[in-house]
């Protein structure tokens, strides 16, 4: 058969889908059907075969460097060769010949990733100094590459320590450099005493010593009495106002440095890996990135302090002036759009700091913070899913998620990622696990999970100081949902500790004040106002409103004004049932019957699934009230079927046998007089009988049954063993029972 071209051009596109599929075990035979006849590719096929095989013999453990070698030659000699082929070949730094890494940097003299390789060589073959030349050259084309800073940091550090243990003399200046640039106290100290060095270098030396011994206070105070009267070098200016814009200081920012020198630019006419390097020395001293970062600290500053427009501009306009590319700079022209409220060119300016080398997760965490700001929760949710494929998910991601899954009404979606985070993840200080349990809270209130709810309340403000703003606001949190658990008590020992600190919200105060007006074993704090009709709101629209005018109605003793705005707070409550149990009891304390009648029937109706015995119970006593005796009879009869075992167990016999009381009241209201004897003896079997009913059967037995003597006697003998005891009346009559039962039965 007849081997053609297109065959062989078939078996490398083959190869390369068997190579992106991860498939290496069947790209041999492909490979090795096109080197038996390469002759037959022409040169345009030659750089799409060679780098099939430079991915082929990367895929193993053992890589043939020499091989590989040869074939990036081969593509250098047909001028086809590209920084991807470098780049591969260079990632084996501890394998590939340091004459590739000159050859790669000079062709590809701004590719981040090449240099990086370059300098993981250099500090594996302990060439510390060029690797860290490398690195400076990187970050001043690249300030954004946070993992070269990483790196850059290791081998000063390497560098500083080969110095400092090295038989050769080191030159102080050198030491002072590494041993500023990586924060060695220890060689900072070493070096403080050193008569060679000049002024300003012990100066810098102090300054850092101080740095790192002293709380920022104690900073700030030294540069306003001491350190802002000194002639500092630009390193210890940027290293002051790094340490304060760390703080947060942004008010010193702008005292602590001047106007930056302009930039010095060499010239990119290199050949050769010796003027090169030359070049990245130059480019490195050029103070280049110095002067963007003079812009970017004195913009955060603007921004964050002064909020002075003029400089804010002028900040950015310098910097990317200077660099238009510079990730940073875009991302303060970014937050200064977003303070503008100009959504549209945030977004495209996060972006095109992204295009130019900000990474990916910060890119996500500032649209989430865009996204969050127009209340895109469908976008949220795109941003955090596209981030969780490449990144492990963080506090913020789940955080802005499961506010985003909230805010789409996706609560149990919701409630798994608020788990997720405050199971999975540790819980620093500073972080939004608070805010993570103040969402978990508001579910578990939602779902009148109140303990749940008190539970997280506990932990939550474990994270704050005790007293301040946060705290207090989570308090006023839980002073709600005690209330909705209707536990006064705890509800008032909240409400009291906000009230003493002066952060008791205002919508709060008729709820302290129903307290403690309804609660007599709860004093009312001397300092706390009593309510008047000004309290009221004239035009309630909102739950609050309702709910506030509901109660203070009540203090005010208007209970048929407070249950009609409880009743409208309820039909706007998420705890509907409770607001309307507090508008029944309204009503009832002002015997209001006719309208507790209709509440309980709404009440029964709209919120069956709250219907518990002494809901029912409370209905069965507003008919019994109204006179309605066979209802009342029906209702109770019901509630003893529904509940028996509450009814004869759990039922407080303190309360003198309510549950027989309302029987024997309903039978005596319908002239069932039978039933009427038996829930009378029912009752009066209590351990404390009810002295009124023991009198009133008595009384109605010496009316109507005359001539049971045996009853009179016994009931009779019955009130004289009660506190009460007989009248001289009673004791004649009991005596003259007496008497003839025992002449009639006893002779």
């Amino acid at each position: 058969m007849m081997i053609t071209r297109k065959d062989l051009i078939q078996h490398i596109t083959r190869a390369e889908q068997l190579y992106a599929a991860n498939l290496y075990s069947q790209l041999a035979s492909h490979i090795t059907a096109v080197q038996e006849h390469f002759e037959l590719l022409e040169e345009t096929d030659y750089a799409r075969f060679y780098r099939i095989v430079m991915l082929y013999i990367c895929a193993f453990e053992d890589v043939n460097m020499p091989v590989m070698e040869s074939y990036l030659e081969a593509l250098e000699s047909i001028g086809e060769v590209e920084a991807s082929d470098y780049e591969l070949i260079c990632s084996y730094y501890t394998q590939c010949d340091a004459s590739v890494y000159k050859k790669a940097v000079v062709a590809f003299p701004y590719n981040d990733t090449l240099h990086l390789h370059y300098a993981l060589k250099l500090q594996h073959d302990k060439r510390y100094a060029d690797a860290i030349l490398i690195l400076e050259y990187i970050l001043e084309c690249y300030p954004a590459l946070t993992e070269v800073r990483f790196l850059l940091h290791d081998i000063q550090t390497a560098q500083l320590l080969k110095l400092c243990t090295s038989e050769e003399a080191a030159h102080y200046n050198d030491v002072l450099a590494l041993a500023s640039a990586t924060h060695n106290l220890d060689a900072l100290t070493g070096l403080e005493m050193d008569p060679r060095l000049d002024p300003k270098s012990k100066t810098l030396i102090h300054i850092q010593l101080s740095i790192w011994n002293s709380k920022s206070v104690e900073i700030a105070q030294r540069w306003q009495t001491e350190w802002k009267l000194l002639d500092l070098t630009p390193t210890t200016r940027y290293l002051l106002a790094d340490y304060a814009q760390s703080f947060m200081r942004y008010d010193l920012v702008a005292q602590i440095l001047r106007a930056p020198k302009t930039p010095e630019f060499p010239e990119d006419n290199f050949r050769t890996f010796d003027q090169y390097k030359v070049y990245m020395q130059d480019l490195a001293n050029s103070g280049w990135q110095l002067a963007q970062h003079h812009y970017l600290l004195v913009g955060n500053s603007a921004y964050y302090h002064t909020g002075d427009d003029n400089i804010f501009n002028i900040c950015v306009t310098q910097g990317l002036a200077q660099n238009p590319k510079n990730p940073l700079l875009l991302v303060l022209k970014a937050k200064y759009f977003y303070s503008k409220e100009d959504y549209n060119q945030t977004g495209a300016a996060y972006h095109e700091a992204f295009k130019n080398g900000l990474r990916l997760s910060e890119y996500l965490f500032y649209l989430l913070e865009v996204n969050n700001r127009i209340k895109s929760w469908q976008g949220i949710l795109d941003i955090v899913k596209q981030f969780h494929k490449g990144q492990t998910p963080t506090l913020k991601t789940l955080f802005f998620q499961a506010r985003a899954l909230v805010n789409l009404q996706q609560h149990d979606a919701a409630l798994e990622v608020i788990n997720e985070a405050l199971e999975d993840f540790p819980h620093p200080a500073h972080s939004y696990a608070p805010w993570l349990y103040n969402m978990r809270m508001e579910y578990h209130r939602k779902n009148y999970n109140y303990d749940a709810f008190l539970e997280d309340l506990h932990k939550e403000v474990g994270f704050y100081k005790t007293g301040d703003n946060d705290y207090c606001q989570t308090i006023n949190c839980g002073v709600e949902a005690l209330f909705e658990k209707e536990d006064y008590e705890e509800c008032y020992n909240y409400a009291i500790y906000n009230h003493e600190q002066g952060k008791l919200y205002p919508h709060l105060y008729p709820v302290f004040q129903w307290i403690c007006f309804y609660e007599f074993a709860l004093q009312k704090p001397d300092d706390l106002e009593d309510v008047t009709t000004a309290d009221l709101v004239t035009e309630p629209s909102t739950f609050i409103d309702y709910r506030n005018n509901g109660l203070i109605y009540w203090i005010l003793g208007d209970k048929v004004a407070g249950a009609d705005a409880l009743q409208q707070a309820a039909n706007l409550a998420t705890n509907k049932a409770l607001y309307l149990r507090l508008a029944i009891a309204c009503a009832n304390e002002g015997f209001n019957y006719d309208k507790s009648e209709i509440l309980c029937e709404i009440f029964k109706t709209e919120t069956p699934e709250a219907r518990n015995w002494r809901t029912d119970y409370d209905y069965g006593q507003i008919i019994l009230d109204k006179d309605n005796y066979q209802e009342a009879y029906k209702v109770f009869s019901e509630l003893l079927q529904s509940y028996p075992k509450t009814s004869f167990y759990a039922f407080p016999r303190a309360f003198n046998n309510m549950f027989a009381s309302v029987f024997r009241d309903c039978s005596k209201g319908i002239g069932n007089i039978s039933a009427f004897h038996k829930y009378t003896a029912l009752h009066l079997s209590n351990d404390n009988p009810s002295v009124f009913i023991a009198k009133e059967e008595q009384t109605y037995a010496d009316q109507h049954y005359t001539n049971d003597l045996f009853l009179r006697h016994n009931l009779l003998e019955y009130a004289s063993r009660l506190e009460c005891g007989l009248t001289d009346v009673e004791k004649e009559a009991l005596l003259q029972i007496k008497t003839t039962i025992s002449a009639t039965y006893f002779v």
